[in-house]
């Protein structure tokens, strides 16, 4: 194979890029997930219910994922349009939930 048809190594190039993927539409990523989560529980504004915990929680472990793992993406733009089409889909399907439950 050509150099040119070889996939790129993973570098530290672009880090910047790829944290603030990772930050921002890492956190529409965790808030659209815990609203898929809390459709499909059925939760309700109970705090000391377990449903309501696990929603209350959620977010802060899912971004932080989000943002170490968008260090593995090869550039910030590709971490970007994975991260955004990500979220196309969660609010997709939040959406969608939220239309069938209402």
């Amino acid at each position: 194979m050509s150099s040119s048809t070889q996939a790129k190594p993973l570098d530290g190039t672009g880090w910047i890029g790829k944290v603030l993927a990772g930050l921002i539409l890492g956190a529409t990523l965790a808030i659209g997930l815990m609203g898929v989560l809390g459709l499909l529980f059925h939760a309700d504004a109970q705090l000391k219910t377990a449903t309501s915990q696990i929603l209350r929680w959620f977010p802060g472990p899912a971004w932080g994922l989000v943002v170490a793992f968008s260090f593995l993406f090869r550039s910030p733009r590709q971490a970007w349009l994975a991260l955004a089409v990500a979220n196309a889909g969660v609010w997709g399907l939040f959406f969608l939930l939220h239309g069938i439950t209402a």
